[in-house]
């Protein structure tokens, strides 16, 4: 799971360890390594054969992870083993710090994996090796096998092969049958005690119930973690923990069949967990996810309806309307003023504010032109007025000329149109802000903009060609006006028929420049306007895509709403939790509180202002957009959800005195039960005899007597804690669920009064002192692993066992008939290829011959007439001591090719026994045995 997956948080709180209490185990280049392997002795000894790696190398891609390759996982912890140990010292003495020397660390590992159940050996026997006080340091491994029907694409093959291998390794480690190398150096490492005590969990309860491995298993281990250390540990129960050490029975293992050497480690725990809860954090939960829900709506729609609150769907009104309206336009700067640049866009432009309408530009020179011109011959007035309003356009309309001074705005066209934009965006978010619009509705809006855009441009262009026509018509009148002037008489002037004419040439000379420089005004607005369009439908990506954000929040906050206050269904008696409130009651309540627009209306605003705290100065939605993602949208929502929520929950209690949270288990099992007692006794025994563990017991193991298997030994010890709130007004009710607790079962049970969890009651059952062979599973886990190994045994072997092969750790199982006869031909063929087993001279019979502690030879045993007869014959003492010698053979061989031959000589030989028939099963059992036997030999040679 990557470390910023939202599934990581609660309610926007991130759960997650902190770097330092995390370990990133990542990819390898195994291959490399493999062709330097002497330069890395903590792994050299273990890695096994080059050829098979190449094998299992050629079938990935990339670095190698561990994919459910258990040797593999090892190898990627090997690469990592001192960073590991570092940090791990760092934590302990952080823990240390507060003046407790004593540590317990809490080991949690799935089985079926590459990675996980690859290095879990290692990592305990790493913290033992570091902290070999086994009672200042307690080491509690907490194992989860795998489940027998995984979900599609969990099992590639090996998922529940290495189940049953990394059972068999850590029973190897607690029963000392197995050292394993110190993957930092190359030592063997020799710890006492590697564990204190495992558990051993199952996702299926002792009643049938089956917890999805995925969703609800990390949380049942999870629950009994915290129940066992922090409620349990706080009242000092010291109960558990001697279980954990098996200190309340016989944890010594179980031995081989013939000797007093340990095997079966029974150094192993189940625990059951049930509840019996009003949902209080649920109940929170949901209640914030309510307010959460309501705050998301308005910040989206804004659609407040009376009844069902803040609404998911969009509020009607005509956005058109908006963009149309004279004050918005000129606020947003899009008003012709602002567009034709008779006021200034940008505020450097025009700091004093001097720039004027078209209209008022040309009209206040005009009487200034036409006192210069009289001032002139009276023969050049008109020519002289004229010459003034060209010069002006041409050169001193605004310092510049008219055409100048557009062509020069027009190269900050792309700076207005992001003023423009920055002006319209801010108005819009203010508006988001104070809450007079969603973000629904602000998309419409910029729609609705975008099109009124576009007409824009289109009218301009209609404009343009309408002050042409209106041009040649001015420039008729002037022309007209001008041949009256040129045509004038003494009497036209003594009548004052000169002055009438130059006053109507002023007038239009005036409209004629006004329109000239509306022609580029329009030139330079059609130019804005394609600018602001592409600004405008940038501000439109950016809001579609917060729009989209929202959208995914709403969609995770309505995911997870729905999630909790589930109604109880018919498996929930035999889970581990039973919810005991009323949801539909609770849901009203939580209803009422998310519809109250007050509320509701005080929480919008305060995620709103939540969310805007984080732009800074830059008050805009392409900032928020950037500096808010999916997860901080939900995050800051369901923060102030919560805040939100207690406050309106406090106000309920005030108001009304009904509450929903804080609300005494106790209380309401006495209201359901107070007055009868029968009910609430069977009640609890329905409780009790659902609170099984969650693990499978096999009951043929359990009773199974066996060599190697003590008799009157304790097995399956256990103990069950009830842990009960504690009530001062309440003593009578408490001791009568006791009672009923007693009258519901026998044997170990033990009540703890807890001060800070009134809203549940818990019930812990442990089972100690039980051999891995009583799990229900292993036969299953075992059969398993037998497929894999026959398809490709070197290779199996190689992915499923972190060092060795199966036959290097003792069994699981108690040794029956099949697994002697299977175990004689196995080391009577290896005694034959070393030496110790040989044909008696003169007799077809297969002797063991073996020395004593001093080095003189033991009389002969007579072991049979052939392999095949003496497999058939031996018992388990025979057995044991050819193992025994063959062990010390092999610790001196010299020569493993000849011992090699020697074995197959033999089966070869026996082949006629069986009638020259390889498929025949006696035949097909001793290749079996030869195949191990060189197995043997191959690795001692190694």
């Amino acid at each position: 799971m990557s470390q910023t997956d939202p599934s990581w948080k609660v309610l926007g709180k991130s759960v997650q360890l902190s770097a330092a209490s995390q370990l990133q185990i990542t990819g390898e280049d195994l291959s490399s390594l493999l062709d330097n392997i002497n330069n890395y002795p903590g792994i050299r000894d273990w890695i096994g054969s080059q050829g098979t790696w190449k094998e299992i190398l050629g079938t990935i891609v990339g670095e190698a992870l561990g994919g459910q390759k258990r040797r593999l996982g090892r190898f990627l912890f090997a690469r990592r083993v001192n960073e590991y140990k570092t940090k791990i010292q760092t934590l302990v003495q952080g823990l240390q710090s507060n003046g407790d020397a004593s540590v317990t660390f809490h080991v949690i590992a799935g089985l079926a994996g590459g990675t996980g159940s690859g290095s879990v050996v290692d990592v305990i026997a790493q913290l033992r090796n570091t902290y070999p006080d086994g009672q200042k340091y307690r080491i509690m491994p907490y194992l989860l096998l795998p489940d027998q029907y995984p979900q599609p694409n969990w099992d590639t093959g090996n998922y529940h092969a290495n189940g049953f291998a990394a059972l068999t390794e850590i029973n190897a480690l607690s029963a000392g049958a197995y050292k394993p190398v110190d993957v930092s150096t190359g030592t063997q490492m020799n710890a006492k005690d590697p564990f204190n005590g495992a558990y051993i969990i199952s996702n299926e309860n002792e009643n049938g119930y089956i917890a999805n491995v995925d969703t609800e298993v990390p949380g049942i281990i999870a629950e009994f973690l915290f129940q066992k250390i922090f409620v349990a540990g706080a009242v000092g129960l010291t109960s558990i923990a001697r279980m954990e050490n098996a200190e309340n029975g016989d944890g010594t293992p179980e031995t081989a069949a013939t000797s007093k050497t340990g095997e079966r480690s029974k150094r192993f725990l189940g625990f059951g967990i049930k509840r019996i809860s009003i949902p209080e954090e649920e109940i929170k939960e949901y209640l914030t996810l309510s307010f959460a829900q309501q705050g998301i709506h308005q910040l989206r729609f804004n659609n407040w309806q009376q009844a069902l609150g803040y609404v998911n769907e969009s509020k009607n009104f005509d956005p058109n309307a908006v963009v149309r309206l004279a004050d918005v336009l000129a606020d947003w700067r899009l008003s012709d003023d602002y567009l034709l640049l008779a006021e200034s866009i940008l505020g450097s432009d025009d700091p004093k504010r001097s720039w004027k309408s078209l209209v008022e530009e040309w009209a206040s020179v005009n009487p200034a032109f036409k006192q210069l011109a009289q001032q002139q011959e009276p023969k050049t007035w008109i020519t002289s007025l004229s010459s003034f309003f060209q010069k002006r356009f041409d050169e001193s309309y605004r310092n510049l000329g008219v055409k100048e001074f557009y062509r020069i705005k027009g190269l900050s066209k792309a700076t207005m149109a992001k003023e423009i934009r920055r002006l319209i965006e801010r108005d819009l978010l203010e508006q988001w802000k104070n809450g007079s619009r969603s973000l629904q509705e602000i998309s419409k809006i910029i729609d609705a903009l975008s099109a009124w855009l576009q007409e824009k441009i289109e009218q301009n262009e209609t404009r343009v060609a309408k002050i042409d026509s209106q041009l040649d018509e001015l420039r008729s009148q002037v022309a007209s006006n001008l041949n009256d002037w040129a045509s004038l008489g003494v009497i036209g002037k003594a009548f004052g028929k000169r002055d009438n004419i130059f006053e109507r040439q002023s007038v239009l000379l005036q409209s004629l420049y006004i329109e000239l420089t509306r022609i580029e005004a329009y030139a330079f607005a059609k130019l804005l306007l394609f600018e602001i369009v592409s600004e405008i439908r940038d501000l439109k990506v950016t809001v579609d895509s917060l729009t989209a954000d929202i959208q995914q929040a709403t969609t995770q906050i309505a995911k997870s709403l729905e999630e909790r206050l589930i109604a109880n269904s018919a498996a929930d008696s035999k889970g581990h939790m039973i919810r005991f409130y009323e949801p539909v009651g609770v849901r009203s309540a939580i209803k009422e509180l998310a519809i109250n627009e007050s509320f509701q209306s005080a929480h919008a605003s305060k995620i709103r202002s939540i969310l805007l705290a984080k732009l800074g100065d830059d008050l805009s939605f392409s900032r928020l957009h950037e500096r808010v993602s999916v997860v901080d949208l939900v995050d800051s929502v369901t923060a102030a959800s919560e805040e939100s929520a207690l406050a309106a929950h406090a106000n309920m209690i005030a108001e009304s005195n009904q509450r929903i949270l804080g609300v005494s288990i106790l209380s309401k099992l006495e209201e359901r039960y107070g007055s009868d007692s029968a009910a609430l006794r069977l009640k609890i025994h329905e409780l009790v005899n659902q609170a099984g563990t969650f693990l499978t017991i096999n009951p043929l193991e359990r009773d199974k007597v066996a060599p190697g298997i003590p008799t009157g030994s304790q097995v399956l010890v256990a103990k069950t804690v009830v842990m009960l709130p504690k009530a001062a007004n309440k003593e009578g009710f408490i001791k009568e669920l006791k009672d009923a607790f007693r009258a519901s079962m026998s044997g170990d049970l033990e009540f703890i009064d807890v001060e800070n969890q009134q809203n549940e009651i818990t019930i812990l059952t442990i089972k100690n002192l039980f051999p891995l062979r009583m799990v229900g599973i292993l036969p299953f886990l075992q059969q398993k692993c037998d497929q894999r190994l026959a398809a490709n045994r070197d290779r199996m072997e190689m992915e499923i066992f972190t060092s060795g092969s199966l036959q290097s750790y003792p069994g699981l199982f108690a040794q029956s008939g099949s697994d002697l006869i299977k175990q004689a031909g196995v080391q009577i063929l290896l005694g034959l290829g070393l030496g110790l087993v040989v044909k008696s001279r003169g007799k077809e019979t297969l002797m063991f011959n073996s020395k004593d502690a001093d080095g003189f030879d033991n009389p002969p045993i007579e072991l049979g007439s052939s392999v095949l007869n003496a497999m058939t014959r031996l018992d388990f003492g025979s057995v044991e001591a050819i193992t025994s010698a063959n062990q010390q053979a092999l610790e001196a061989l010299t020569d493993p090719a000849q011992a090699e031959l020697n074995i197959k000589a033999i089966v070869e030989e026996s082949k006629a026994e069986t009638g020259n028939d390889p498929a025949s099963s006696d035949y097909q059992q001793l290749v079996e045995c030869a195949k191990l036997s060189l197995k043997t030999i191959r690795e001692a040679a190694a």
